[in-house]
C-alpha cells in the first residue's frame, strides 16, 4: 500500500483547529453581522425604490386628477362669466340703444316740426289757390309770420284775400262757406307724445 503524502481532508483539519479555539465563532458572528446589515441595507434601498415609484405613481394619478378639476372649474368659471357679461352687454346696448333713439328723436323733432308746418301750409295755399281761381273770397287767420309767408306766395291782384292776426299757431281759412283749419299746435303735441 502505497501512502499519500497529501489528502484533501488534511487540509481541512486546521479549519478545526481553528473552530475549537473560538476564532471561527467570532468570524461566524461578524459574517451574521455584516450580512444582516447587507440585507438591511438591501431592504432599505428596495424599500426606498418603491416607495418613491409609489409616490411618483400616486403624484402623476393627483395631477391628472388636478388638471381634469381645473378644467372643469375653468369651464364652469367661464360659462358663469359669460352669462353674466352677455346680460350685461345686453343691458348696455339696450341703454345704448335708448340713449341714441332718445338724441335722434331730440335732433328730428324740429325738422319733422318744421316739415309738417310748411306741409301743411303748402296744402292750404293750394287750397286757397284753387279757390281764388274759382272766385271765391277767403279770409285767413295766422300767427304774423304766416300771413307774411302766404302775402308772399298767394296771388294777391284781382282777387279777395283778408287777414287777420290769431294769438296760436292754428290757423284758419274762411272761403265763402267753407272754413279751413290747420291745428298745428295739435299736431306738435301729438309729435312730441309719440317720441315721448
Amino acid at each position: 500500500m502505497k501512502t499519500r503524502l497529501h489528502s484533501p481532508a488534511f487540509s481541512l483539519l486546521t479549519d478545526f483547529d481553528r473552530a475549537a479555539s473560538g476564532e471561527g465563532a467570532l468570524d461566524y458572528q461578524a459574517q451574521l453581522k455584516a450580512a444582516f446589515e447587507d440585507g438591511y441595507r438591501q431592504g432599505h434601498a428596495e424599500g426606498r425604490s418603491e416607495a418613491e415609484a409609489d409616490s411618483e405613481l400616486l403624484l402623476a394619478e393627483l395631477g391628472t386628477r388636478h388638471s381634469e378639476q381645473l378644467a372643469d372649474e375653468r369651464q364652469t368659471w367661464q360659462r358663469e362669466c359669460a352669462d353674466v357679461l352677455m346680460a350685461r352687454l345686453e343691458g348696455a346696448a339696450k341703454s345704448i340703444e335708448r340713449s341714441i333713439e332718445d338724441r335722434i328723436a331730440e335732433l328730428l323733432r324740429p325738422w319733422l316740426v318744421e316739415n309738417l308746418r310748411a306741409r301743411a301750409l303748402q296744402d292750404l295755399e293750394k287750397a286757397i289757390s284753387r279757390a281764388l281761381i274759382e272766385g271765391a273770397k277767403v279770409h285767413i287767420e295766422a300767427p304774423v309770420e304766416i300771413i307774411e309767408h302766404l302775402r308772399a306766395n298767394l296771388p294777391t291782384e284781382a282777387f279777395q284775400i283778408g287777414y287777420s292776426e290769431s294769438q296760436t299757431a292754428d290757423i284758419r281759412a274762411h272761403i265763402e262757406d267753407t272754413e279751413i283749419e290747420v291745428n298745428i299746435s295739435a299736431w306738435i303735441a301729438e309729435l312730441e307724445a309719440i317720441a315721448s
